[in-house]
């Protein structure tokens, strides 16, 4: 019996050692490799290690997926063992993808996806006092002379300044934008200025539509423009665009006998349908009121942007179409049924009466809040000194009076272009400062700043710049949005 128990002994070792062996011969290599988010760069080569990826979130898992996974293989995705050819996963800000599998000799094999990719400016946190809950969405891109091309990015950020959310894209791509549809679903948007159209992406960051303005009015579809949009629902938003009129006689404004000029036009669509669409050449007025910087392009320029549409909203109070027409100095009110002018406020045909500090220059991102009070990033380019600031105004529409109920400036801070201005729901407000072509002492100073009701700066964030070329947000948003 001895002897038995002996060879039954030598046997199972030698049984186990079989197998151990045969288990070590199992092929456990990944011959593709895909994540939901994004698509990998370099395309994924098992001989490359080191991957970055165009698109990458901790706000919603994240699904991996290994086309020649079987249930055979050793693999291990950030420690979590892989049980089938998609495994989901979570990451925290930062967190890289790494994925483990092993060779014949039981000898690690280790792919690592970036989590940051290398060429995404930082984002430098100044001040950190007490800020508002929420994440913050911003677009990057470059100011560049050496390189007209640079890779741009859209992003969502924490309170820490990290992106918890990000895109990239070479395309030219601005205007990052969170809505709230009517049935309460999710949904982002972006101007794809190179596509000339908008993206829409659901709350999986996921594209679900393309828009472009449709044909109307004797015209064909209409590429979008950059500056804004309005999302409703999946079937309902507003498109904004600039087309181009050839030939103009302005020579009544002192100009010449064919100027080709830049009409701005918006279109409300529901279902595929057209139901309202408005075009600034109805408005001959503009031409006449026109900032006088821009008088000479009339007789010098072969395209003429009069009007400079860069912002559209709905008073919340009467449902109409707020707009900013940066180069007339001017906010307009349009009525959302019949098209007209409902006020103007701010430049030379202003319907409210504005002296001093109450006057307005190369207005950005107007918004009439729920209390009626008309909220505006004023550029301040022609002003002397030269002064950006945060504008809030307590508006009389009958008597078209106006008083400054809230400003907000920072001396020495002058920006061009671009810009926003946002209230919280808490009363702080929300600064994207733009950006600035004439001069760059600007673009080290913050991009982004929340200040509270008293002025106190609880927030301010800085984007780190390459040599050579400074990193903007055409806007900064701040949305306290649950995932």
């Amino acid at each position: 019996m001895k002897s038995f128990n002996v060879l039954l002994l030598i046997f199972s070792s030698i049984l186990f050692i079989s197998c151990s062996e045969e288990d070590l011969k199992i092929d456990n290599t990944i011959s593709s490799l895909h994540v939901s988010t994004g698509e990998l760069y370099p395309a994924f080569n098992p001989a490359v290690k080191d991957y970055y990826i165009t698109s990458l979130n901790t706000l919603n898992l994240i699904d991996i997926t290994i086309d020649n996974f079987d249930s055979q293989k050793v693999i291990y995705i950030n420690n979590q063992k892989v049980i089938s050819n998609i495994t989901s996963i979570q990451l925290q800000p930062g967190d890289d993808i790494v994925i483990k599998s092993y060779n014949e000799n039981a000898e690690a094999i280790i792919y690592t996806i970036h989590y940051m990719p290398s060429d995404m400016p930082a984002i430098n946190v100044i001040t950190k006092n007490n800020p508002s809950d929420g994440y913050i969405l911003i677009n990057q891109f470059h100011l560049s002379n050496t390189n007209p091309n640079p890779t741009n990015y859209i992003a969502i950020l924490n309170n820490d300044g990290f992106p918890v959310y990000y895109k990239k894209s070479n395309n030219q791509i601005i205007n990052f934008k969170y809505f709230e549809t009517n049935s309460g679903q999710k949904r982002f948007s972006y101007n794809d200025h190179t596509l000339g159209k908008i993206i829409i992406m659901n709350e999986k960051f996921e594209e679900i539509n393309q828009l472009e303005l449709l044909p109307n009015n004797n015209h064909g579809y209409i590429r979008t423009d950059n500056h804004d949009c309005i999302y409703f629902d999946d079937n309902h938003y507003i498109l904004p665009a600039y087309v181009y009129r050839p030939g103009v006689d302005m020579t009544a404004y002192g100009g010449s006998n064919s100027v080709e000029l830049v009409d701005f036009v918006f279109q409300e669509i529901i279902n595929g349908q057209v139901i309202f669409e408005w075009n600034s050449a109805d408005f001959p007025e503009f031409l006449q009121h026109t900032d006088p910087i821009y008088y000479q392009q009339f007789t010098t320029n072969p395209r003429v942007d009069y009007f400079h549409f860069n912002s559209i909203n709905i008073d919340p109070i009467d449902n109409n179409f707020i707009v900013s027409a940066r180069h007339t100095n001017q906010i307009i009110k349009i009525n959302r049924t019949n098209g007209q002018i409902m006020w103007r406020f701010g430049g030379s045909n202003s319907d409210f009466y504005l002296t001093g500090n109450n006057i307005i220059s190369h207005p950005h991102h107007a918004t009439i809040l729920s209390n009626g009070n008309l909220l505006l990033f004023d550029n301040g380019v022609t002003k002397n000194p030269k002064q950006s600031r945060l504008v809030e105004f307590d508006i009389d529409e009958t008597n078209f009076n106006a008083t400054i109920a809230k400003g907000y400036t920072e001396t020495g801070r002058y920006f061009d272009i671009m810009g926003s201005a946002q209230k919280l729901s808490n009363g702080n407000y929300f600064i994207g400062w733009g950006g600035n072509v004439t001069s760059q002492v600007n673009a080290n100073k913050s991009d982004i700043t929340e200040i509270n009701s008293n002025g106190n700066i609880v927030l301010d964030m800085s984007f780190s710049n390459y040599p050579n070329s400074f990193t903007y947000s055409y806007r900064a948003l701040k949305y306290n949005i649950n995932f």
